[in-house]
């Protein structure tokens, strides 16, 4: 491999700045580039160019492409003529060209393909000689038009119209506007964009229209950078006469409650009945896109679907024929609650209605644990988790009466469930006497402890006397322990040995056990 100082692929960014820090600007060269920014579209090619003043060959000059922010990403490099791939990032690799011959001429050219949004910013070009250097900066913007607005309309009874103009796939971010026939300006009811996994931005503008039964509605998106703009329009009297203007969608009138880790059924359908296989079926949130579930031409449109309820959503559309359809998301999370809203669309005219979604959780029984304060009283903490809304917490005494807490802290865990601690003071700790209650709002369910000073003190005992045992035991075994051991040094007493022992002590005679 060649060796290029500054550069290795475990201290790449680090080395990079040293070697800024430590090179010196020189008076032999300097290097410029394009006076103005370079236009480059969304998945087409850009040039990026810098020269070598006065110019001369650059050949055996250290050349190399980058960007200051994030982290000094480098899109490529040469030294001695050639190419140095190890210290290229990742997102530039098979994506950028040298211009070979340009070097001859200090000229550095780089060919930068499949633009991306991400792409967008400012880049820097550098020559280095040992250790003076000379480098310039130029602006890449990127440009991309998205596909042309489309006009939903939703009628009303109440003589309003509700106008929904979406378009996709715009960067940067794009203008959205309305005008009537005579080309003057509406006023938009609500404005929503949001930028994809590729950087790309969806647009929703709304826009409600009162007594305009003979209007023609343009919707136009615009690119700032671009100044292209795309529009399309929506003749309301011709929307109003298609089939799905007369047409309601039912869903249930009482919010739904669900446990958490069980499968939700969300269920609406057409009235008077309809066939609705060739409409468009959409499960949304607060907004179209992206989607909780989209069903199109009779199959499931996977790319516009939000990325947490991929793999959790089937469409049941046994009755779809008859305008009726269901729509199951498995394994109930805290995320999941809130509203839904069930559309039908087909000819650009859409029907919806509206459902309230209510996720919950009964968690654990309480847990009560006391300590004793200096003034004589108690400080009682009641905790429990696992809950699903914001529960409930009531401490009552012993005539059921609420007794207020003096702290209470909820948090949540990484899955959205409640965990809660209450504290209650106890001045008089001769009559402690208190249950903490825990409750579900929604699911009417409690859970409760009682903590009685009698059964704490009864516990406290219990200790007492374990404890007390446990020493009882261990003195025994000590005691029994000496005593051993006092036996053992007894039993090998000298003077009591045989023969055999290392100790000879001589047998008297008979004579001198007379005397």
């Amino acid at each position: 491999m060649l060796d290029f100082p500054g550069y290795s692929l475990s201290g790449t960014v680090a080395s990079f700045f040293f070697v800024l820090l430590t090179m010196k600007q020189s008076d032999d060269f300097r290097v410029i580039g394009p006076a103005h920014p370079i236009l480059a579209r969304v998945g087409e090619e850009a040039l990026l160019t810098c020269q070598l003043l006065p110019r001369r060959a650059a050949v055996h000059m250290e050349v190399r492409w980058y960007r200051a922010e994030p982290g000094a990403r480098v899109l490529s490099a040469h030294q001695h003529g050639a190419e140095v791939p190890d210290v290229q990032t990742e997102d530039y690799r098979g994506r950028v060209e040298w211009a070979e011959d340009g070097l001859a001429e200090g000229r550095a050219a780089l060919k930068l393909r499949r633009i991306r949004p991400s792409d967008d910013g400012q880049y820097w070009c550098r020559f280095q000689e040992g250790s003076y250097c000379g480098e310039t900066s130029l602006l890449l913007q990127v440009a991309g038009l998205g596909s042309a607005p489309h006009i939903h309309m939703e009628p009303s009874g109440e003589g309003e119209i509700q106008l929904v103009c979406t378009a996709e796939g715009w960067f940067p971010e794009p203008q959205v506007y309305w005008e009537n026939g005579r080309g003057e300006r509406l006023l938009t009811f609500s404005e929503y964009h949001i930028q994809d996994e590729d950087g790309l931005f969806y647009v929703e503008a709304t826009l409600v229209v009162r007594n305009a039964s003979a209007e023609t509605v343009f919707c136009f998106v615009h690119n700032p950078v671009l100044s292209e703009e795309k529009g399309s329009d929506i003749s309301i009297p011709e929307k109003l006469q298609t089939e799905l203007a007369s047409l309601k969608v039912i869903g249930p009138s009482q919010p739904l409650l669900v446990r958490v880790g069980e499968d939700i059924q969300l269920t609406c359908y057409l009235f008077p009945k309809a066939d609705a296989e060739n409409m468009e079926v959409r499960w949304v949130r607060s907004h179209r896109y992206p989607a909780v579930y989209v069903y199109m031409d009779g199959d499931h449109m996977s790319a516009e679907q939000m990325a947490e309820y991929r793999g959790r959503t089937v469409l049941v559309t046994d009755a779809i024929n008859e305008g009726r359809q269901t729509l199951l998301i498995h394994d109930a999370r805290t995320s999941d609650d809130g509203q839904y809203r069930c559309l039908f669309e087909k000819d650009g005219v859409y029907q919806e209605n509206s459902l309230d979604l209510k996720i919950v959780a009964l968690g654990s029984s309480p847990r009560v644990t006391a300590e004793g304060l200096k003034d004589g009283g108690m400080r009682l903490r009641c905790t429990s988790g696992g809950w699903f809304p914001q529960p409930r917490v009531q401490w009552r005494d012993v005539e059921a009466q609420a007794a207020p807490a003096s702290s209470q802290v909820l948090t949540q865990d990484s899955r959205g469930l409640f965990q809660v601690e209450a504290l209650l003071v106890v001045t008089n700790s001769s009559a402690v006497n208190v249950t903490c209650s825990i409750s579900n709002p929604l699911l009417s369910e409690e859970k409760t402890a009682t903590f009685s000073l009698s059964d704490s003190r009864m516990t406290f005992s219990w200790k007492i006397l374990l404890i007390l045992g446990l020493l009882l035991l261990v003195t025994i075994g000590l005691i029994k322990r000496k005593s051993g051991q006092k036996h053992n040094s007894t039993h090998k007493n000298p003077k009591y040995e045989s023969s055999h022992s290392k100790y000879y002590f001589p047998r008297r005679s008979p004579r001198e056990e007379g005397l």
